[in-house]
């Protein structure tokens, strides 16, 4: 059984790679396919998938996105993929058609967190809302990370079966990178960056853009600072085309002292675990990595309550979140979970528990290999129907498959 996954840039590589060498354990044969931005060989080493490369850019640019299409056909008919899973808004048009054209006899889509979402601008919403209806009439089904986004694509694509994939981590490659991490390790990470030892450090992992919104976070930390004794050091790991405005704002209200900015990490977890909280700032998510990791390292998570990130924080049981844009009641957060070691403990363990219990690789495999089951009874007539691999998945609930669509 022939997948293939399709994304734009390899920078998805990292969300992907964990579910999908469970899906080969399934007995899946597994095929990566993506443009090479972002490709990075030393995080791939070590898995059996293969990688394929089209060049496909994020940006709208259509003689660019036909020529994507046509090189994309040529590749599933040569390789005779049985499914093509897309990811993601432009690989998932692209993706889409191309397999519909080439007759694929399954097309599966996943939204990473829809494109369009309450508060942009009127425009860009339509136009992205349109680009996913016209995506779903060249598929079978359209899965989604989170649950709120999946009122909205019944509405968009009402034929199609829409059903639930989450999102997880591997939790054994997580502990075994928590306990690399040595007091020696955070120690001389903190020397690294001149961080005080006896500050409390908050992580934020995000792109600089504009849905991450890093000026919400900053004006927090400046009253955090004028309104509390609580030495701090506010860790900003990624890149992106903000980035410069991020740190001129940062100039600006006189954080300079209070703020690191660390560039874009391959390797996150010292950096999680040199964190007293975990932060995100974000106008809506997906279902954020960055936080389902810090939680499998038990740490607290203040950010703000949003699509997607409600899905995976519980306020007050595994961590604060806070109205968006509400500056007072962010940096009240912080000072709060800060300055109460007992409190951040309890939240951190809470977190690791719902991580365990809702949102690990392996529960996830499992859904998405009971959804191919589902499109191939409901899509696929008799005689055509192909054979998929028999389910392996242990520790995992035997009605997961009838709430797949809850």
């Amino acid at each position: 059984m022939k997948v293939g996954h399709v994304c734009t840039s390899a920078l998805m590589h990292k969300l992907l790679v964990d579910k999908l060498a469970l899906m080969q354990d399934k007995g899946y044969d597994i095929h990566l396919i993506s443009s090479k931005e972002g490709y990075n060989e030393k995080l791939v080493a070590g898995y059996s998938m293969e990688f394929r490369f089209i060049p496909m850019n994020r940006s709208i640019h259509p003689i660019q996105d036909v020529v994507s299409i046509f090189r994309l056909m040529r590749l599933i008919m040569k390789e005779k993929y049985d499914i093509i899973h897309t990811h993601n808004a432009k690989a998932g048009v692209i993706g889409r058609i191309a397999a519909w054209l080439c007759r694929t006899p399954l097309i599966i889509h996943t939204t990473h967190g829809l494109p369009f979402y309450q508060g942009q601008r009127g425009l860009t919403y339509h136009m992205y809302r349109w680009m996913e209806k016209v995506g779903s009439w060249f598929c079978h089904g359209i899965a989604s990370q989170n649950r709120e986004d999946m009122d909205k694509i019944k509405e968009y694509a009402p034929r199609k079966l829409v059903l639930y994939e989450g999102n997880g981590v591997d939790l054994e490659r997580l502990d075994a990178h928590k306990a690399a991490a040595s007091v020696e390790a955070i120690q001389a990470l903190k020397q690294q960056y001149h961080i005080p030892m006896n500050h409390k450090v908050i992580l934020v992992g995000a792109r600089f853009e504009p849905v991450k919104n890093h000026f919400f976070l900053l004006d927090a930390l400046k009253l955090l600072k004028e309104q509390s004794d609580i030495p701090f050091t506010c860790v900003l790991a990624g890149q992106g085309p903000l980035e410069q405005e991020v740190v001129q704002r940062i100039a600006e209200l006189g954080l300079k002292e209070q703020v690191v900015l660390v560039g874009y990490q391959t390797n996150i977890y010292p950096y999680i675990e040199m964190a007293d909280v975990v932060s995100l700032t974000s106008e809506k998510e997906g279902i954020p990595r960055i936080v389902m990791e810090s939680m499998a390292f038990s740490k607290p998570v203040v950010a703000s309550d949003v699509l997607g990130t409600r899905e995976l924080v519980q306020s007050e049981v595994s961590g604060v979140l806070v109205p968006y844009l509400d500056v007072h009641a962010l940096a009240a957060a912080y000072h709060r979970v800060l300055s109460d070691e007992g409190l951040r403990s309890s939240l951190g363990e809470q977190g690791r528990s719902i991580i365990e219990e809702q949102f690990t690789e392996q529960i996830v495999s499992h859904r998405i290999h009971e959804y191919y089951r589902e499109l191939r009874k409901k899509d696929m007539p008799k005689k055509k129907q192909i054979k998929l691999p028999m389910s392996k998945q242990r520790g995992v609930h035997k009605d997961e498959a009838s709430r797949l669509q809850q």
